[in-house]
């Protein structure tokens, strides 16, 4: 059983107003460490995620995942009505989440200004694809167009071939956890100053920097007149044979990340080749071959084969799990991360977060605790009657 973090969060509001997967991910990840996330949906369907195939009972898998334990309520942002509602929910938060592009929240009328004026140490985090300044501020895009944009996109993929798309989206996922740093740090800071702080995350700067050890070394191999290494031969991305991917008879993978020499003596133990260890892990000329011997030798046994052949091994090579054996893998089962569909879809599995205990129960539905939150704020039935006749509320 694993042993999971206090949840550091414990006591800290969150009001959510993100969509689909950047922010919704976020704010799992904040909620796992102990945060109470109140998620504010859209007039009618609410959060479109929802309802984006494939589906785990009610609602998508993926808005499955990560929003179990969060509340939703559903205001419409774009009447007064809707607005004094945020304003007062706002006063009880610690941190407001958004995902809008720049100058919405101000044309909505609650703005970081107009926020702070209510809460003056709240904290504002904008999650955007761009961030709120520069000449790309206002555009569209989606995590294939900030990778692409901050050289990333242009890393992945085999040799020879054009550039992959990364699964799960690196950017949006990536610009996700940028934003839980950047929150857990202005909270750390708001206790030593009282101050809150408008945070602004690009989903394009996060995976810009994210790759930046990379892309440094790239330049420097250029700036040093050498040449780059074409898509696919880098020396961690498929230029080594010792660092490598290769297919075993049955069509499954074998991932050789055997870098040190002591590693790959004992994986080329295995395979009966010693002379392997001629080769250093180095770019060289005898690489393409010994990436040639050694598909040859992997292809020869199955994956199976190869897990019977490696066990006990120390070596730095794992064969590649299908998704579909996640739920059944022993070192995530022994680490306690695992979990299960809702009822009858028990067979459905995935990890959870490591950043904190597991979180029970399933997401909210629409606009589930619409009544709640408001009573909490002072209306009686009447008065919230009246807003859901008017459509101020759902």
């Amino acid at each position: 059983m694993s042993s999971w973090p206090a949840p550091c969060l414990d006591g800290i509001r969150i009001l959510d107003l993100s969509r689909l997967l950047p922010g919704p991910y976020a704010t799992w990840l904040l909620g796992a460490m102990g945060a109470d996330v109140l998620r504010v949906e859209s007039p009618g369907l609410g959060d479109y995620a929802r309802w984006m195939p494939p589906m785990l009972g009610p609602v998508s898998a993926m808005f499955h995942v990560i929003n179990r334990g969060k509340r939703s309520i559903v205001v419409d942002l774009k009447t007064d009505a809707g607005r004094e509602i945020v304003l007062k929910l706002v006063a009880g938060s610690d941190v407001v989440f958004e995902q809008f592009r720049p100058g919405v929240l101000d044309r909505l009328g609650i703005g970081y200004d107009v926020l702070r004026g209510v809460k003056p140490d709240v904290i504002l985090c904008s999650l955007t694809g761009y961030g709120q300044t520069g000449p790309m501020a206002q555009a569209a895009g989606h995590d294939m167009n900030y990778q692409a944009l901050a050289g990333v996109l242009a890393l992945q993929g085999s040799r020879g071939g054009p550039p992959a798309l990364s699964t799960p989206p690196m950017a949006d996922l990536v610009g996700a956890q940028t934003a839980v740093t950047a929150v857990v740090g202005a909270l750390f800071r708001r206790l030593r100053t009282g101050e809150g702080a408008w945070l602004d995350v690009s989903m394009t700067d996060s995976v810009a920097g994210f790759a930046a050890p990379f892309v440094a070394a790239l330049n420097a191999l250029v700036d040093a007149g050498e040449p780059e290494p074409p898509r696919g031969d880098g020396l961690l991305s498929g230029g080594l044979a010792q660092y490598n991917v290769y297919e075993c008879r049955d069509g499954g993978w074998l991932a050789v990340g055997a870098l040190e020499p002591k590693f790959f003596a004992r994986f080329a133990a295995v395979c009966e080749h010693p002379e392997w260890m001629q080769i250093p892990a180095l770019p060289n000329p005898l690489q393409r071959q010994l990436r040639a011997d050694i598909a040859a030798v992997v292809a020869g046994r199955t994956q199976q084969d190869w897990e019977q052949a490696l066990a006990g091994v120390d070596c730095c090579v794992t064969v590649v799990r299908q998704p579909a054996q996640t739920p059944h893998e022993p070192q995530l089962q022994a680490r306690g991360l695992l979990r299960q569909g809702p009822p009858g879809l028990e067979s459905v599995g995935w990890a959870d977060t490591p950043l904190g205990p597991p979180i029970q129960g399933a997401p909210p539905g629409v606009g589930q605790h619409t009544d709640e939150v408001l009573a909490a704020l002072g209306l009686d039935p009447e008065a919230i009657r009246a807003m859901r006749a008017s459509g101020v509320v759902e």
